[in-house]
């Protein structure tokens, strides 16, 4: 996510509504407390009853232009709502509605789609307190018969034993169309572009390194990276997607498959003895959020992009695993004896990806391969770590749910589960849902790369690469380097790369273990101090202007996110 919306507007395709979607995981700067990606509208001030009121107006017309076979003026209307009451640029709405036609077309021939379903699902309980029902689905992945091994605390690793350095990146979204000069205030969700033009001597221009209001260029990346190179030395690099730029309704397949070619050989250059981990973010594709499964079949599957993905990935990623990417864009890799890690498309359990809506339960059996996976793990005694882009706090309720029910099975495997895309530093903590004071894994979001808050990276410390190793996190370092500073000092001086915080320093944890984390979370309730420091962490050191002290009931959200990583779960007391 960004500090600001990108792209709140009507998404309606060919067939469908006026639908308010934030294609960019952006969260408004001025709203303090994490939430999901819509509602936070009815607490911004623009979820307004008239909005609601239209909103279901809209449905109403076109469903019923569907019914009775007259849908082709439906674009253009959606078109002209997204420019007048939503004040977006020709360009921007003509490219939307182009570009989701197909999947909002599939939407409605397979679901129906009431009023209430689509905008209580998109403007929030404020306007319905319906929501498609399919997104709200629970059901069950299949365990093996084989008992939970008994679980043992974790042990802390003897004094001086090996720990290895694992970088985490995620949301780079770089803009190779980026222009030094360019307007930086464009007027448009996103700008810094050569098309964005000059700005008027009262507007920002774009700066060499990057611009709050932008993505990041392709040079900065390259820079840092050369950077990284020189100063530091990885064991690993896991990387939790969302590679593309924000320009959502321009986007081709073509540039999609360009910038990850780009990106890879950029690693290839700057780390060409590190393994590399990678999971596939929602701006992969094109649309945005848009992952078929393999039952689409023709131009409108994913055979455009996994064998293309294979190709770019495969210098790391055993050859056992191209099946599994191409079927859909996961796969599992051994990288060290008695250490294997899993990359999941977590875009089979994002409530925008309504191609999933034909069948909604394990899209492609992925979960039930991660449990495969698991217990040969369990029975190899191998331990795991997990990455995917989208944390589970933010998943359909049925992907959720059965993700921490296979994560609770194989708590004693599983060692670290690794996020991205709230662009944000967060720390979520997976508590037992049988025992909700017992805390059995830690969920590491780490913030973007890109320039919407201050760039940032992080380093763990893993126990790890000799024999017996927990392979837990032991600690962390996050960087972060000031844009303001760096765009001052210009391109001749390389950004600066600041440590920002370290739990063990800086939270006073012992180690990174889940337990810890559980208590810090205690902590953040008693001392509002310490819970301000986190505040500033998760904003990377670049609080809005705007920014109230975050009290109340703000504290109370980010305490309950912390708390709770199953969505739609009230069980977990926060």
């Amino acid at each position: 996510m960004a500090t600001k919306a990108y792209l709140n507007i009507v998404l309606v395709g060919s067939i469908l509504l006026a639908v308010l979607m934030n294609a960019s995981d952006a969260r408004p700067a001025a709203f303090n407390a994490p939430s999901n990606h819509y509602n936070w509208l009815s607490s911004s001030g623009r979820l307004q009853g008239l909005e609601c009121s239209l909103c279901k107006d809209f449905v109403a017309l076109v469903r019923k232009a569907l019914d009775s076979g007259e849908s082709s003026y439906v674009p253009e209307i959606a078109k002209l709502v997204c420019i007048i009451k939503y004040k977006e640029a020709a360009q921007v709405c003509d490219g939307v509605v182009t570009l989701w036609r197909p999947i909002f077309k599939f939407a409605i021939d397979k679901v129906y789609l009431s009023p209430e379903n689509v905008c209580g699902q998109y403007l929030g309980s404020g306007c319905s307190n319906s929501t498609i029902p399919e997104l709200n689905y629970y059901w069950n992945v299949t365990l093996p018969s084989v008992p939970k091994p008994p679980v043992t605390p974790i042990q802390p690793p003897t004094p001086g034993a090996r720990r290895l350095r694992v970088a985490h990146i995620s949301d780079v979204h770089v803009d190779m169309l980026y222009k030094v000069g360019a307007s930086a205030d464009c007027g448009l969700p996103t700008c810094c572009r050569v098309s964005d033009g000059d700005p008027s001597t009262s507007k920002r221009r774009a700066a060499y390194w990057g611009d709050y209001n932008c993505d990041l260029p392709w040079w900065s990346l390259d820079r840092i990276f050369s950077q990284l190179n020189r100063t530091e030395k990885f064991d690993a690099i896991y990387f939790t997607g969302d590679l593309p730029d924000h320009h959502v309704w321009e986007q081709t397949r073509e540039q999609q498959v360009d910038i990850y070619r780009n990106f890879t050989a950029l690693l290839r250059k700057y780390f060409p003895n590190v393994a590399f981990v990678a999971a596939l973010g929602n701006h992969e594709s094109v649309p945005v959020n848009s992952f078929p499964p393999r039952y689409i079949k023709g131009n409108e599957s994913m055979d455009w992009y996994y064998p293309a993905l294979w190709e770019f990935l495969s210098p790391w990623v055993p050859s056992d695993q191209k099946e599994n990417v191409l079927k859909g864009g996961y796969y599992t890799q051994l990288l060290y004896p008695g250490f294997r890690v899993v990359s999941l498309n977590l875009n089979y359990g994002n409530n925008l990806n309504w191609w999933i809506l034909q069948n909604i339960t394990d899209p492609d059996d992925q979960l039930q391969w991660l449990i495969s996976v698991l217990q040969r793990a369990e029975s190899n005694g191998e331990k795991v770590h997990i990455l995917g882009h989208i944390p589970s706090s933010e998943l359909i309720k049925g992907y959720s749910w059965n993700y921490i029910k296979i994560a609770e099975r194989y708590e004693s495997t599983i060692t670290g589960h690794f996020f991205g895309h709230t662009h944000h530093d967060e720390l979520g903590v997976y508590f037992d849902p049988a025992n909700t004071t017992r805390a059995f894994g830690t969920a590491y979001i780490v913030g973007s790369l890109k320039t919407d808050d201050n760039p940032s990276y992080r380093v763990y410390e893993v126990d790890g690469g000799y024999a017996n190793a927990s392979w837990q996190v032991l600690d962390y370092y996050n960087y972060i380097f000031n844009l303001t500073d760096a765009n001052k000092a210009g391109q001749q001086r390389d950004p600066t790369w600041i440590l920002e915080y370290q739990p063990t320093k800086d939270y006073g944890l012992r180690y990174a273990f889940p337990a810890e984390w559980a208590k810090l979370i205690d902590r953040f309730e008693q001392s509002d101090e310490l819970f301000q420091l986190y505040i500033r962490f998760y904003h990377k050191s670049h609080l809005p202007s705007s920014q109230q002290p975050c009290t109340g009931d703000c504290k109370r959200q980010f305490i309950c996110r912390m708390r709770n990583m199953r969505s739609g779960d009230d069980s977990i007391p926060c």
